[in-house]
């Protein structure tokens, strides 16, 4: 099968990309360009993972209308696009999109907070209303990637003292296996809205802090709320809850056949620092 990924200088396009599908970074292919998307889906691939967005929530603030088109507009286009042509589609979707202190299910009703929760959420409907697979995700890391998990650590080894919010939940998930769910739906026939994510929950302090352990480096962090921070609002619990991912997908025909474990974000993340 041939997959083609949107954005794959980001993090999740550069795991999906080592996990071998063909990417296409921002430079290469902005999706607000419908007639560069045409032409691209006209070339025949089988599937398109759509890992393109605008995923600065405090930017989003500052360039509303960029953010919608990236995140909203291109999404429903690309949607369309790929249904008329017969390709499968995987849009990437977020947690942003719900907000409940329950653990959250494909089934809520979107309760988006902010430009880049609303924006995103405009997108999965758009998406799903195509016929689009769409995964929601969070907390996504990659120790190689810049971004909060690397920049922490980096600092922390460094001897320096960071700040730490001790009032916001979710589950840190690796971004190689996040791509690997990808291509498991991109493989399988399911359609609809879908969650992605390890098990368990922890603040970025216990991320943080328990990266630190395994890395024996020293932690010398100060606790702040989230609030501390300002900018745009995000949810202050977010569990992504995976069973129906796991029900559609696991053991999808061209898949590895093994299915796919969903690990506590605790031992995923060992495992990742380990490796």
């Amino acid at each position: 099968m041939k997959v083609l990924v949107t954005g794959a200088g980001g993090l999740i396009g550069q795991a999906l990309v080592r996990a071998g599908a063909t990417g296409l970074t921002h430079k290469q292919l902005d999706i607000t360009d419908q007639g560069a998307l045409a032409e691209l889906l006209d070339a025949g691939p089988n599937c398109v993972i759509n890992a393109a967005a605008q995923a600065g929530v405090d930017k989003a603030e500052q360039q509303p209308e960029r953010t919608e088109a990236v995140n909203h507009h291109a999404v429903a286009a690309l949607a369309r696009a790929c249904q008329q042509r017969g390709i499968r589609l995987v849009h990437i979707g977020t947690d942003y999109s719900l907000n409940s202190d329950a653990d959250l299910v494909p089934e809520m009703t979107p309760a988006p907070v902010g430009v880049y929760a609303t924006s995103k959420s405009r997108g999965e409907q758009a998406a799903a209303a195509h016929g689009a697979v769409v995964v929601r995700v969070q907390w996504v890391y990659h120790p190689d990637h810049t971004g909060f998990f690397a920049r922490t650590l980096a600092a922390l080894a460094q001897g320096r003292t960071v700040s730490l919010v001790t009032d916001q939940v979710g589950t840190p998930t690796p971004a190689d296996l996040v791509a690997r769910g990808l291509l498991m739906a991109a493989a399988g026939t399911q359609t609809g809205l879908f969650h992605l994510a390890c098990l368990g929950e922890t603040t970025p302090w216990g991320w943080i802090e328990a990266a630190a352990q395994q890395l024996h480096l020293p932690f010398s962090a100060r606790p702040i709320t989230r609030a501390d921070l300002g900018g745009a609002p995000r949810p202050a619990r977010s569990v992504l809850n995976s069973d129906r991912f796991l029900a559609a997908f696991t053991g999808a025909p061209g898949s590895d056949g093994e299915g796919l474990v969903l690990p506590r974000w605790d031992v995923a993340l060992g495992d990742v620092l380990e490796g």
